[in-house]
This record gives structure tokens, C-alpha cells and sequence, in this order.
């Protein structure tokens, strides 16, 4: 994290009772693998209607607005930061772990976050974090899967999860920023199509 987004993360801490940090930042943090750029916070009650004027108060009044909507609020701040405030109607698993600054999602419901965006936004960031999560055993696959059913519930579809996670034609973007080894999209497919022949061989 650079010196600018150290910025914004640390004035952060101001929506410490609003929400928490999730998406890639939010892994990266615990993970370590990759960079992100942006910060997204997941609250889950509704968005404050005043919350425009907090978070130009909080991040600096010549913020730009990106998208303004009843549950979503994308900005940008004056030093090219982007910043989400998103209202998750589906509740957390898990505890969110606490920091100093605003504390951070549980890699297990980032995981599922993943899985559930996977089939409906295929971004091969989402693919490259699932494929750390995994690899790393933060959580297996099976884990995860169940995971994802007891969040979401009927709005999770385990098979087209299964096939998107093997499915890369509708990738167009490859560039990842690895905080360690470079890792092919290659080897990362490979694994990954790996993992998805194991799970279907165990449950067959």
C-alpha cells in the first residue's frame, strides 16, 4: 500500500461503526499476494442519507462522486483514490477481525463474496484471489462451496460456480500486480481446473 492509500485507509477508521473493509484490499491486507487499489465498505443497515457529506468531511471536500445510489456510493478522492460504500443485505458468517484502523471482513466471507460475484462479473483478479485462497489453504474448496450455500442461500448457484471457475473466455484484462512471484494466468488455470476435477470426482 502506498503512502497515498495509507492515507485514505487510515481515514478510514471514521466509518469504524458504519461498516467493514472487504473485497481485495481487504485480502491483501490478510493474505499478502496482490495489490489493490481501491477500498470497498460493506455496511449492513442502510446507508446514511448524509453519508456524502460525511465522507467528503472525512476524505476531503474536492472528492468527485462516481455513482450515487440508495445501497452504493462510489467516489474518488482528490488523490485518485477510489472509495465504495456498499450496503450487503446478506449478513456476515463470521466476526470482522479488529485494527486500529476500520477493521476487515473475515477472509472466509471475503472468499464467498468471491465465489457468489464470480458468475455474474467475471474479473480475473476474482479468479487470482480465489486461486491464493485455495492454494494457500486458507480454505478448501469444499469449505467454501458450503460456505457460500449457507450465506446466500438459493441466490448461490454451487454448479455455475463450478463451471465459471473454469470458464476464461469472457477475461479480457490478465494484468495482476503480485506483491511476491509473478504467477502465470496459466499456472493459475491449470490449478484451478485442478481443484474443480477433484471436488466433482469426490462427489461423484
Amino acid at each position: 500500500m502506498n503512502k497515498n492509500r495509507f492515507k485514505v485507509f487510515n481515514k478510514l477508521r471514521a466509518f469504524k461503526n458504519m461498516g467493514v473493509l472487504g473485497g481485495g484490499t481487504a485480502l491483501a491486507l490478510q493474505v499478502g499476494h496482490r495489490v489493490s487499489f481501491d477500498f470497498d465498505i460493506f455496511s449492513y443497515h442502510a446507508l446514511p442519507g448524509h453519508l456524502w457529506k460525511d465522507a467528503k468531511k472525512v476524505l476531503g471536500q474536492d472528492c468527485e462522486k462516481l455513482l450515487d445510489f440508495e445501497d452504493q456510493l462510489n467516489l474518488i478522492t482528490p488523490g485518485g483514490v477510489e472509495v465504495t460504500f456498499f450496503h450487503d443485505e446478506y449478513q456476515p458468517l463470521f466476526k470482522a477481525i479488529k485494527t486500529n484502523f476500520i477493521d476487515l471482513m473475515d477472509l472466509r466471507d471475503i472468499a464467498c463474496n468471491k465465489a457468489y460475484i464470480i458468475g455474474r462479473r467475471p474479473k480475473w483478479r476474482d479468479y487470482v484471489d480465489i486461486y491464493f485462497l485455495l492454494k494457500d489453504k486458507k480454505i478448501s474448496l469444499d469449505q467454501l462451496l458450503k460456505l457460500s450455500i449457507r450465506k446466500f442461500k438459493n441466490d448461490f448457484s454451487k454448479r455455475l460456480f463450478l463451471q465459471q471457475l473454469v470458464y476464461y473466455s469472457d477475461i479480457t484484462d490478465y494484468k495482476i500486480e503480485f506483491l511476491k512471484d509473478e504467477i502465470s494466468p496459466d499456472k493459475i488455470k491449470v490449478f484451478l481446473e485442478g481443484e474443480v476435477s477433484r471436488y466433482k470426482t469426490r462427489e461423484l
